[in-house]
């Protein structure tokens, strides 16, 4: 039986991330789930697909890069990972 990821988990994992790869000067706890990541925290459309990558590696799902431009906000990222997680789009890399 697979055990899943909480959600918590997912909004840490994924805070971690996004500070790490866009590197951030804010702490984790600090980012503010609804801003806009390219609007607020300057990324560009590279730092947005590395967290992607890094994203999918880490919590071992498959998000498609294509998908980069419409999760901007943390809290978006976080939501389509969990429908991921949940079965709701790409299978997992199990």
């Amino acid at each position: 039986m697979e055990s899943k990821i909480s959600d918590e988990m997912v909004k840490r994992v994924t805070l971690d991330i996004v500070v790490d790869e866009l590197e951030l000067d804010v702490e984790a706890d600090e980012v503010n789930l609804t801003a806009d990541l390219v609007d607020e925290y300057e990324a560009d459309s590279l730092g947005l697909i590395q967290v992607l990558a890094r994203v999918n590696k880490e919590l071992a799902i498959r998000l498609p890069r294509e998908e980069a431009v419409d999760l901007r906000t943390v809290d978006a990222l976080v939501r389509r990972i969990i429908q991921i997680r949940d079965g709701e789009g790409a299978v997992n890399a199990g």
